[in-house]
């Protein structure tokens, strides 16, 4: 959602929100620059949030604000209409106007009561603040309903311009929804002369585009951009429109890459290319949203999923600002794929988690969504994307470690998991892979047949050796786990549909010297004691505590059939089995019997001297809201209790005498409990230091949901990592 200013430099304006209309959205103001934030009742309906936030009646599309410092004066266009505010967003009032649905306001201070310019689709109204009985319809667009529109003076000049539907404008990108002509009524006219005119004479420009923005207080310059569903990238292109005598000439300025030009990037002398541009490319859609500065109309940018771009010259050079090149001294400052970057903390990169190597703890590795893996070399100062050699890889899951220099790392084609239908039993493509070289290249690990391969294993075909998902070891694989202590080194994974699969002799191979001996070395599954295969074993996370080996079964999502079954297991090598550590689950007194425990776990760990097994299980959906939470167990699994009630946690983690758990706040409108509501939605980073009897919310980080999670620094105990979903990583100190 869009970020407003007001007439106070320290007020700001937010709201995000879904285009779902089921889902609440609550609008937030805050006071200190956006420090702190607490919600406003824009709308003024009586809808309130489950925690009593007052949730919005329709969507903002755009925060307008007076330029006269402190006049108080602020305007909201919603889907529905237009709100006022007269105190910066303190309190608000609807404009008592009948144009609704609208594309753009101009607030026009030349005069005093200012004059107000709203576009709307079906046209253009005037009046005078104040006069909202006396608005004027300037512009009658049925014919063809306005996309966007915007309004600007300077020097006795009035200039309006507008996006209209027609189809001819876009005939092979778009279509009358989101591409039309630019539209413009630019005059020497004075505000008073602006209300005797019957209409606006605009004239149709051979300019076509979907939005269009401009200074206030400039009215010789303009911007034009693309739409999201524009094909091809076409819809990042930006035109600049300059006032040429008495016409206003377009330049294109900006297109991410050019599909005529074998999508070439933008000139490297016009654009500082990003980590993500360079390294994963530049193949985003378009904008989400795109400004400029009220005050600085050479000062404009726009965002989409993976870029930020920004020009402080009016379109000449653009800058990627949310992240910072930091291989400049070793490339005579030339941008180039597979270098380092570091953070500036504008980027939304979801982090599941990082993994230090203990043999070298400089070099970190982090499993991200959507760009492969992050890989750190100076102890999490700066990361850059190391991906030669890895085959349909969206994320890699997780990561072991053999020495200082070689790698094991895992993951598949699908992300997200365990969001939405990701959490599902999944085949798909991607495996197990391994790096000598601190991770700067990679190939796949052992052979992609199993030496005992089964017709059983979820969707498998065997005996289709050359067929590429008949390999049974090509598949999404989450967890993966070295122990060099066992037959001369052994590999285990756990994967998203097919078990737990174990690789020996690795060491003897690779002390060989021969490639083509660890190619070759084969994999068995070890599946015994797990329950049923042919529905899919799902396996999130392994580990070697004493010497044990431990491994977590989750749910078999979306059947959830062996609901019984899951939980922590431990390995018996002489039985080659496994066993689960899963006696009686004691159900919570808010818990009805109809609801489902232990439904779908997704982290565990075991206390390496107390031997207490911890569990944390999600929120996997059948309405099971209240089951999930930190679980407990003192007896080596006999007895498990609930400690606290969380609905989306992700990892729990010990760390001494502490244990972490991250989680996130529920994704549904029914889950945003307040952090004071221990009943459920609660997310965070949180923590116990008394066995989990009492658990702590980290509040001195600035993001405080969507917690994924935490990393211990190894240089330095006191400090730690905490990553996030959809909101990058923090570095600081361990909470006290």
């Amino acid at each position: 959602g869009p970020v407003g200013f007001t007439s106070n430099p320290s007020v700001l304006l937010f709201a995000s929100c879904y285009d779902d209309p089921a889902q609440d959205c609550v609008a937030l103001r805050s006071i200190d620059s956006g420090v702190n934030w607490s919600p406003m009742n824009l709308t003024g309906g009586s809808k309130v949030s489950p925690d009593g936030q007052p949730c919005l009646d329709s969507n903002p599309l755009a925060w307008v604000h007076s330029l006269n410092i402190n006049s108080g004066l602020v305007f909201a266009t919603t889907d529905d209409g237009l709100y006022k505010s007269m105190n910066d967003g303190e309190s608000w009032t609807k404009v008592d106007i009948s144009a609704t649905s609208p594309k753009g306001l101009f607030l026009d201070e030349s005069v005093t009561p200012p004059l107000l310019y709203l576009g709307t689709s079906s046209g253009i109204w005037v009046w005078q603040d104040g006069n909202e009985g006396g608005a004027q319809l300037k512009y009658n667009a049925v014919a063809s309903p306005i996309q966007s529109f915007t309004g600007s003076r300077s020097d006795g000049r009035l200039t309006l311009s507008f996006v209209d539907s027609s189809v001819s404008a876009c005939p092979d990108t778009a279509t009358e929804k989101d591409c039309g002509y630019v539209n413009i009524f630019s005059s020497i006219l004075s505000a008073d002369d602006v209300l005797l005119l019957s209409t606006f004479p605009f004239e149709k420009t051979n300019q076509h585009g979907f939005r269009v923005v401009s200074a206030p207080i400039d009215s010789t310059l303009m911007y034009v951009t693309g739409a999201r569903s524009w094909p091809k990238s076409l819809g990042t292109s930006v035109w600049a429109g300059a006032l040429v005598g008495s016409s206003f000439l377009f330049e294109l300025k900006f297109l991410q890459s050019d599909p005529a030009n074998s999508y070439s990037r933008w000139p490297v002398d016009k654009l500082d290319y990003s980590a993500v541009g360079l390294d994963v490319g530049y193949w985003d859609g378009g904008y989400y949203t795109f400004g400029i500065n009220a005050k600085n109309p050479l000062e404009a940018g726009g965002s989409g999923n993976f870029f930020l771009h920004v020009t402080r010259n009016g379109g000449e050079k653009w800058e990627s600002p949310f992240t910072e090149y930091r291989d400049g001294c070793n490339t005579d400052d030339k941008r180039s794929s597979g270098e380092r970057w570091s953070s500036t903390g504008l980027e939304m990169t979801s982090f599941r988690h990082l993994k230090f190597n203990p043999y070298n703890l400089t070099n970190g590795f982090a499993s991200v969504a959507d760009i492969n893996m992050l890989r750190t070399l100076d102890g999490g100062e700066s990361f850059e994307i190391s991906n030669t050699g890895l085959i349909s890889i969206n994320t890699l899951y997780d990561y072991t470690f053999v020495s200082a220099s070689i790698v094991i790392a895992v993951g598949g084609n699908f992300h997200d998991w365990p969001h939405g239908w990701y959490k599902n039993v999944i085949r798909g493509a991607g495996g197990v892979f391994i790096s000598f070289d601190c991770g700067s290249t990679w190939r796949r690990l052992g052979k992609p047949i199993s030496s005992n391969c089964s017709n059983e294993l979820f969707e498998t075909d065997c005996s289709v050796v050359n067929d590429y998902l008949g390999q049974d070891m090509i598949r999404q694989t989450l967890s993966v786990l070295y122990d060099p202590s066992s037959n001369d080194g052994t590999v285990y994974i756990g994967t998203q549909s097919a078990g737990i699969a174990q690789l020996k002799g690795l060491q003897s191979a690779i002390d060989s010297g021969f490639v083509d001996i660890v190619d070759n070395l084969e994999w068995e599954w070890i599946n015994t004691g797990l329950g049923n295969v042919q529905a899919g074993l799902l396996v999130p996370e392994l580990k070697l505590v004493n010497n044990k080996l431990y491994a977590l079964l989750s749910g078999d999502a979306p059947s959830y059939s062996n609901n019984q079954t899951t939980g922590i297991y431990v390995f018996d090598s002489t039985a080659t089995s496994w066993k689960i550590l899963r006696g009686t689950v004691i159900r919570p007194s808010n818990v009805a019997p109809q609801f489902t425990l232990l439904l779908y776990p997704v982290s565990f760990d075991v206390d390496p001297v107390t031997g207490t097994l911890w569990m944390v299980d999600y929120n996997a959906g059948h309405y099971n809201y209240l089951a999930p939470g930190i679980w407990k167990s003192t007896d080596n699994g006999e007895t498990w209790n609930r400690m606290m009630q969380v609905t989306h946690p992700h990892q729990i983690r010990v760390v001494d005498s502490r244990v972490y758990v991250c989680s996130s706040w529920s994704i549904s409108r029914w889950g945003a409990a307040a952090p004071s509501d221990s009943s459920w939605g609660y997310g965070g980073m949180f923590h116990s230091d008394d066995a989990g009897l009492n658990w702590i919310r980290n509040e001195n980080i600035p993001l405080l949901a969507n917690g994924a999670g935490v990393t211990i620094d190894p240089q330095d105990p006191n400090k730690l990592f905490y990553s996030f979903f959809g909101g990058g990583m923090l570095k600081g100190p361990i909470p006290q």
